[in-house]
């Protein structure tokens, strides 16, 4: 192979998928070094350092507290893991996933890797998306480019008009639509959220099965929970196919060595709200742009139930002729390559502005803009001192849910000074600020995928407004009393931020169980 080498990487919560576009041959899965096609997003502590993939995945079955599956989640968070005395930092932990990928990427094509573009949810943020990048640049990828999920799909699928596209995986689900028009791909609006994917079914499978056996079953201690996750995404697979199967107790699972029966009807029940939940957004965004076509990829789009809903109440999904688990990490191959025959042009996910100093947000870039885009906006101090530019990301509507990605100081600015903010957003999502002071043209430039101070630490909250968001769209044919009661419950898991990781997460859990009983009993 001669000129630069680029790979496109899905790098999925639960699996890593590598592939290669080669003028003139298409596009081509790399295997990693066990053989297989996708390599497990598992990376574990051992007494010689972080090891990543199959070996990692090996010690989770005894050992579940050095074992981290769950790392893309926590991006750009104020999330640490404690091991042995120091923390890791999720890029810290997903440094050997992605070393271990390049690595195989350059054994398979015999030689040297360089470049690579990198898959993340719509929804990804500023932060998120450049601790990713800061990662892959650690890994030994010199240029990172970063593409949205969903995005990457469309151009796998490659159809002409307008597409909502579903990608529905093991972490997030995300939503976008795209339309195509002779070879060129514009995406119209994208949306997603990270509290609803493949690993949320397979939890509350996980946890009927523990209840069929007569076992507690425990996320975070107990070596035997990451056993019955893998049990759980294994029904879960077989019941796409078949309406019942039939599960042997594994060895160290309760008393005895007993068959189960577990139905298709068992798994619809448990997971009922939440894809009715999926259903509403894409309805939602359905009803909102009309498109021709309605296509799912990602694993979890193999489920019946959620085909026979959108039927149902949206419309019937079209078959793709590849499969659903590749489309991404084929797009993000071909994104290395688009040129003349396909073009693919993004669009910022939400809004971005300044803090005024009312409290309120002054939008510079709007959400939905075509990437790559620019814009400034000139703003007039008023009185003298020292100046806080806060860079906001989010719409202003809701003002929990903006975050604060950044705040840049300016020393001694004058009465009536001028002072211009500049946004920069590059195809990949990656932010750029400029701040110039006209008076002492005097020029701060921080670039937030490379700049770590100043974002704020929001991984819990970030839950909780997701979790206040959906609340709020089911509490309201409820008496206030009952209202007041969850604004009570809100303000006592807020308090939880000072408490253990551990017992955080846990809190949300029960949030979700509550949540999920009172849609199944509101939503239709």
């Amino acid at each position: 192979m001669s000129g630069e080498t680029t790979i496109g990487i899905d790098l999925g919560t639960r699996y890593a998928q590598l592939a290669i576009d080669v003028p003139g041959s298409g596009v081509h899965l790399i295997p990693n070094r066990w053989g297989q096609m996708r390599t497990q997003s598992v990376v574990s502590f051992t007494k010689d350092g972080l090891v990543a993939g199959e070996d990692a995945a090996k010690i989770s079955l005894v050992d579940t507290r050095s074992v981290w599956w769950d790392m893309k989640r926590h991006l750009g968070t104020d999330w640490v893991a404690r091991m042995n005395g120091r923390t890791y930092t999720p890029e810290e932990l997903l440094l050997p996933l992605l070393c271990l990928l390049r690595e195989d990427a350059e054994a398979h094509l015999k030689t040297f890797v360089s470049s690579c573009v990198l898959a993340v949810p719509a929804h990804f943020s500023f932060p998120e998306r450049g601790a990713l990048a800061r990662a892959a640049q650690q890994a030994g990828f010199e240029r990172v480019r970063i593409v949205n999920e969903p995005t990457a799909a469309a151009l796998t699928i490659g159809a002409e008009g307008l597409s909502l596209i579903i990608d529905f995986g093991a972490g997030t689900l995300d939503l976008s639509v795209v339309e195509g028009d002779r070879g060129v791909f514009q995406v119209v609006e994208s949306q997603g959220r990270r509290d609803i994917g493949g690993m949320d079914i397979d939890r509350l499978l996980a946890e009927l099965l523990c209840r069929r056996a007569g076992v507690p079953f425990s996320r975070y201690e107990d070596p035997r929970a990451n056993l019955m996750m893998r049990e759980a995404e294994a029904i879960k697979i077989s019941l796409s196919g078949a309406s019942r199967v039939q599960w042997r107790i594994p060895p160290g699972i309760g008393t005895k060595d007993t068959l189960v029966d577990i139905s298709r009807g068992d798994l619809e029940r448990l997971i009922a709200p939440l894809m009715g939940e999926v259903v509403r957004m894409v309805d939602k965004m359905w009803r909102k742009y009309g498109p021709h076509r309605l296509l799912i990829v990602g694993g979890s789009g193999r489920i019946p139930m959620l085909r026979r809903m959108l039927t149902e109440r949206v419309h019937d999904p079209e078959r793709l002729r590849s499969s659903p688990e590749e489309a991404v990490v084929v797009g993000s191959a071909m994104y290395a390559n688009q040129g003349k025959e396909r073009l693919l042009i993004d669009v910022l996910s939400r809004s971005l502005g300044v803090m005024g100093a009312d409290g309120g947000v002054v939008p510079i870039l709007h959400r939905g803009i075509p990437l790559p885009a620019e814009a400034r906006k000139t703003f007039t101090t008023y009185g003298k001192g020292d100046l806080e530019v806060t860079v906001v990301q989010g719409d202003g509507r809701v003002r929990s849910l903006n975050r604060v990605l950044q705040t840049i100081k300016i020393d001694r600015v004058g009465d009536g000074e001028s002072v211009e903010v500049v946004f920069k957003v590059d195809g990949g999502g990656l932010l750029h600020v400029e701040v110039k002071r006209k008076r002492q043209a005097l020029r701060q430039t921080i670039t937030l995928e490379n700049d770590e101070a100043g974002v704020t630490p929001c991984d819990l909250l970030t839950e909780i407004g997701i979790r206040e968001e959906r609340l709020a769209r089911v509490s309201s044919p409820f008496p206030d009393n009952f209202q007041h009661r969850l604004q009570i419950l809100m303000r006592e898991v807020r308090s939880l931020k000072l408490e253990d990781h551990a017992l955080q997460w846990q809190a949300l859990e029960v949030i979700d169980k509550m949540i999920r009983e009172i849609e199944q009993v509101v939503l239709p």
